[in-house]
């Protein structure tokens, strides 16, 4: 996100490609939530998750210590009504993985992330 400018289109449903969400292909692999080029996530992370008509939840993965200092709390899971949407602002010290990623894993096909940095003061 650019400070004081209006988002690309970042839609609760169906997506593919750049400014999409992306659909959840497996219930098994998740999702791999990368920063962007030459970033490490911090406190800035926004996750904006969506469902179709079936609904499901989102669990995010505890990170595996160091950088994850909080990690002890667990995974949180996010459920998700039938054509619900969510926007989640998550504690990256809880869920940080060792290569700087986050891990989500959806419990059915139905639903789509998109995640979304926002801007640092200048």
């Amino acid at each position: 996100m650019t400070r004081n400018t209006r988002s690309a289109d970042l839609p609760f449903l169906a997506g593919g490609g750049t400014a999409n969400a992306i659909v959840a292909t497996s219930t098994t692999d998740g999702w791999v939530i990368s920063p962007p080029s030459g970033l490490a996530f911090d406190e800035r992370l926004v996750i904006i998750l969506g469902s179709d008509g079936t609904g499901g939840d989102v669990v995010f993965k505890a990170g595996d210590r160091y950088p994850a200092q909080r990690a002890d709390l667990g995974d949180l899971t996010i459920v998700l009504a039938a054509s619900d949407g969510r926007v989640v602002h998550l504690e990256t010290s809880r869920f940080l993985q060792n290569d700087g990623t986050i891990v989500a894993i959806p419990t059915t096909t139905g639903l789509v992330l998109a995640a979304v940095m926002q801007a640092k003061a200048p």
